[in-house]
Parts: C-alpha cells; structure tokens; sequence
C-alpha cells in the first residue's frame, strides 16, 4: 500500500485536534456503547434511537440528541479510527470500540485526554509568545493556568492542572482512569518477569520487614497485584503512600499519607523496594529530582527503587505532549534517567524499555 501524499499526511495529522473535541460527546451520549449493544451495522438514526431508549427522561431533557450531532459524531468517530464505517451513515463497532466497553477506564482517560490537553495546547504558543518563549515551564505555571488566566479566572490560574480538575468535579473520573489506564500489558509481577528482573529477589530480602512502599498508589491496585504473586506477605509488609486520604480502605495492605510535595521525607527508611508507577512524568526534572532525592535519602544500601514509566520515545511523542502542558512534567529516556540517578547518588542497575506499556527502572544507592 502506497503511503499517502506529503501534503494528505501533513493534513490528515493537523486537523485531529478538533476531531478529537468531538471524543468527549460520543462519550457523554454512550455511542461507543450503543454500538457495542446492537451488535451490527447501524445507521446514525438507529443508533440515536437506541441511545435515546437506555437514556432517562431527565437525561434526554438535559442533553438532548439531534440526528445531525449523532451523524457528525460517528462520522468523526470512524475517521479517527475508533467506530468502523461501513457504507454512507452506517456504521459499526470495531475492535477499539468494544475494547472501550470491555475496559472502562479507557473511556475515562479518552474523556481526559482530549479535553484538558487540547485547552491547554490551544494556549501552548500563546503562553510562549507572551512570556518571551520561557522553558521550561514549571508544575503550575502551564499553559493550562494561562488559558484560565486569559479567561478571567485568576483563582483556577493558580492552582495546579490536577487541582483544576478536582475543582470542576473531574478528579473521580480520573481516579477511574488510573486504575485500568488505557489497558493493561500485565499485571506488574509478570510484566517485569517478562522483561527478565528477579521479582523474587526483590521481595524476598530480610533487611527489613517493609517490602514494598508504592508511592502515589492509588488505590493500591499494584500493591495488591505483588500480595497475589507473593500471598505470603501481609499488610505490614505492603505500603500504600497516597496524599489523598479520601481513596477508601484498603484492608491487605498498610496505608500512610504522605505527600512528597510539602517538604517532608519519605516516612519510610531502609524499605527493601519503593515503587512509583507513572508519577515522575507529571514532575518537571527539579520536582522530580527533588522527590528522587528524598527516596534515595531514605533508601538503605540493599534498597531498591523501582520505576514504572514510559519510555521517551517517538511512539510516547504525544503523551510527552501532553506531560508538558499539563503538568510541566515529560517522559525520559535512558540516559536521561541515568543522569537523574547519579545526581542523587543512586545509580541505574536495571532498564527495560518495551514497545508498549510501562517500562522499567531500577536504581540502587552507588557503592
């Protein structure tokens, strides 16, 4: 197959953005799941009528549905891949829209990613242009603040991109997306076993009786992954550090507030392993060493520090994007990594950088 033309591409590639304003309207309409549901080709009529059935009476009076907002809506949908179109305003469920269904907490992040990233890029060069192309940007002073402050909203322009968000009721939201992300490439124990790291060493040192700190843990999603790999260890064994202390009891492991970002170190000295999955990419590099730093305070000689992230590479291109804008923050590569690890005197003993999915890196205090 012949790739399209320069110019087709150029086009096809610039003109996503406000096809991608149109994601958060076929979600707050369940098309995607409408789809699914009827389980054939169907026409946008169809497919509004059948929306329209499973909805309230309440719902359909809040938001009601015009034939033309559902026939641009699928339109769209199919251009940017994710419903199938299969003859003139027909159209049916594909292997990414039924993967939407099958995990929930795709459709969250779908919701999340294609609204704040594009206010925020909308005001990318605007910000750079007025504050003489000052960069990096810092946590929260993003082109996300400056789109609130040229809209009049100083309160929101102070606050940081995940505050916002609170604020305006997203967070929930959000939380859903964390716990399943966009998919799953294995629960953690097996996803590093298949990269070739020796979980079992990890976790089977008798220095300490704290084996695993999971920092920024959420709901303790992964924790509770390494107590089903390992169900030997108990609660005192298995560390859930989150800020916020309205995410819910989590009886299998030991919960512990802390947030990183008001000075405090890291409450827990000498663990075997501490972990972070996906929380140094929304940190520009001086939080990042900053936090780093503490961990690698605490950590003792046989400590471990495990780092869950993508990897900086051109497939992760427009979620560095997205860190950027969003958060000050980025994807790293590995020597990016590296020099992080020796200005905190640590050092990195292990790397796995896979095609998709989380990668991997382990750092250790230097001899």
């Amino acid at each position: 197959m012949q790739p399209p033309p320069p110019g087709a591409a150029l086009a096809a590639t610039v003109t996503k953005a406000a096809a991608l304003a149109f994601v958060p309207i076929a979600i707050h309409f369940d098309l995607f799941a409408t789809l699914v549901r009827i389980g054939q080709p169907a026409t946008a009529e169809q497919v509004m009528r059948a929306c329209d059935e499973a909805r309230s009476e309440e719902s359909k009076k809040q938001s009601p549905l015009c034939l033309r907002l559902t026939q641009d809506t699928l339109f769209i949908m199919a251009g940017l891949g994710l419903v199938e179109q299969v003859d003139e305003d027909v159209y049916s469920a594909n292997a990414i829209t039924r993967h939407m269904i099958d995990m929930p907490s795709a459709q969250h992040g779908a919701l999340h990613f294609t609204t704040e990233p594009l206010l925020a890029g909308a005001f990318l060069m605007r910000k750079l242009v007025d504050t003489g192309f000052e960069y990096p940007f810092k946590e929260a002073d993003t082109p996300m603040q400056y789109a609130y402050k040229l809209m009049g909203d100083e309160e929101l322009a102070r606050e940081h991109t995940y505050s916002i968000m609170q604020r305006q009721g997203r967070m929930d939201s959000f939380n859903r997306f964390m716990e399943g992300k966009f998919g799953k490439f294995g629960k953690m124990p097996e996803r590093v076993k298949s990269f070739g790291y020796d979980l079992d060493a990890a976790v089977s040192g008798t220095e300490s009786p704290v084996v695993m700190v999971d920092i920024g843990g959420g709901r303790g999603e992964m924790l509770l992954e390494v107590k089903e790999a390992y169900p030997h260890l108990q609660p005192h064994n298995l560390v859930l550090q989150e800020f916020n202390p309205e995410i819910g009891s989590v009886p299998e492991v030991t919960m512990m507030e802390w947030n990183f970002k008001d000075g405090s170190p890291q409450p827990v000295r000498g663990a075997l392993n501490y972990s972070l999955t996906h929380i140094f990419h929304n940190l520009s590099d001086l939080d990042a060493l900053e936090l780093l730093q503490k961990i690698a305070t605490a950590m003792a000689p046989y400590s471990r520090l495990l780092i869950h992230e993508f990897t900086k590479d051109i497939k992760y291109g427009s979620m560095h994007a997205t860190m950027i804008t969003l958060y000050a923050g980025r994807e790293r590569s590995s020597s990016e990594w590296k020099r992080m690890a020796a200005l905190c005197g640590l050092q990195v003993t292990f790397e796995a950088h896979p095609p998709a999915g989380e990668g991997l890196i382990e750092m250790r205090k230097m001899a």
